[in-house]
């Protein structure tokens, strides 16, 4: 069975993830599509709109996905190079042939022939991104400019391309294949047939109603509990208002330099979006801020995170799956074993845990028992 994998939020699934779906099942002649997907928390350090459960079972809904693959928190809540190596790693893994990317530059070329060039191990790139840091630019922002400097290969600017580009680095055995980003880009908020997943959450958000999804999709997301970060705010604000400051260093991504600046901005602003108005600088981003609160939320200490290799996986949890999916997960058995259960495995533990996190500020108490979870199977029960 001809697999081929997608790495993805699906936060949610909407219409251009249903078309780079159905162009990656004709253009790398999969038998089968594979989505790795992240779980609670974003790779952008934020709350998923809905659960993973609901997201993946939207998904399948879909028809163009059958299976859908736990990303692992470790490897979800990280910056580009890192999530992008952890999907890479269960892609290759499971035996998938093919990883399909979405990218605002559409052409694979450019992506291989960056990889290749390696820009990152020459001195002159680290000196580059080294004046950027001294500029007060965050550690993103440096790389990019650094590369756009060395090379005129590749726009890293933008979000895709960027994921694009690590996952040529990451990738050993497994094929690549993009298809051209359509519709909105990522920050777009306009509305339309083709929307981004950021329009699409803004819209809820205003008029309670979702629209730009598949409509199986938008049937099986109609009562789902929809997240944003407002809700969390009150949890992280105790958290740092009552933790000694040498303790909330050790937290993964708090610094003493950082820890300060988090305990003032809670102790004088109400709201989340106040606090991270006062706390985020050009080297603090708002991204890299919110992964640092989830970190704080999760409890996920700097040497826990420390001890994770993104190149290594030794299990993998199907969240969703039709009877391709089914098929498709037998044979991944023989490469590496499958979780469909709840096991006392250390990342399933954390897992629970981070679910816990997800789930009390919303008061989605039935989620705490994810132990009792099993993956959603939407086939013929027969068979």
């Amino acid at each position: 069975m001809r697999m081929t994998a997608i790495i993805s939020e699906y936060n949610p699934f909407h219409n251009g993830h249903l078309y780079q779906a159905k162009i990656a099942r004709q253009e790398t002649g999969a038998d089968l599509i594979v989505a790795i997907m992240s779980g609670t928390f974003t790779q952008r350090g934020e709350p998923a709109f809905t659960d993973k459960w609901s997201r993946a079972q939207a998904a399948v809904a879909s028809g163009e996905i059958d299976l859908v693959l736990e990303l692992p928190f470790y490897f979800a809540v990280q910056r580009a190079d890192r999530f992008a190596l952890g999907g890479v790693t269960i892609a290759e893994t499971i035996g998938a042939e093919s990883l399909s990317f979405g990218s605002e530059c559409g052409q694979l070329a450019p992506f291989i022939h960056a990889a290749a060039e390696n820009h990152e191990a020459s001195p002159r790139y680290q000196e580059l991104v080294q004046q950027g840091l001294a500029r007060g630019l965050s550690s993103a922002t440096a790389s990019s400019q650094a590369f756009r400097e060395m090379t005129t290969t590749l726009d890293l600017t933008t979000p895709n391309n960027t994921l694009g580009y690590y996952y040529a680095r990451a990738a050993s055995t497994i094929t690549l294949h993009t298809t051209k980003r359509i519709g909105s880009g990522y920050h777009d908020l306009s509305t339309g047939d083709i929307m981004s997943a950021t329009a699409i959450r803004a819209y809820y958000a205003n008029h309670q109603s979702l629209i730009g999804l598949p409509k199986l999709t938008a049937e099986t997301l109609q009562n789902a509990v929809f997240a944003s970060f407002e809700p969390y705010y009150p949890f992280i604000r105790h958290r740092l208002l009552t933790t000694r400051l040498d303790d909330l260093t050790q937290f993964n991504g708090i610094d003493s330099s950082l820890a300060p600046r988090l305990i003032e901005g809670a102790r004088r602003n109400e709201t989340f979006d106040d606090f991270m108005t006062a706390i985020k600088t050009r080297r603090y981003t708002r991204t890299s801020l919110q992964r640092t609160l989830i970190y704080l939320l999760t409890s996920t200490m700097t040497s826990e995170m420390d001890s994770i290799a993104f190149n290594q996986i030794d299990y993998v949890r199907p969240l969703a799956f039709n009877d391709k999916g089914r098929l498709a997960l037998r044979e991944i058995k023989q490469r590496i074993p499958v979780i469909s259960t709840f096991e006392k495995h250390p990342w399933l533990i954390k897992e629970s845990q981070v679910t816990a996190a997800y789930a009390v500020p919303l008061a989605r108490y039935d989620a705490l028992e994810e132990h009792r979870r099993f993956a959603h199977f939407a086939g013929n029960a027969s068979k």
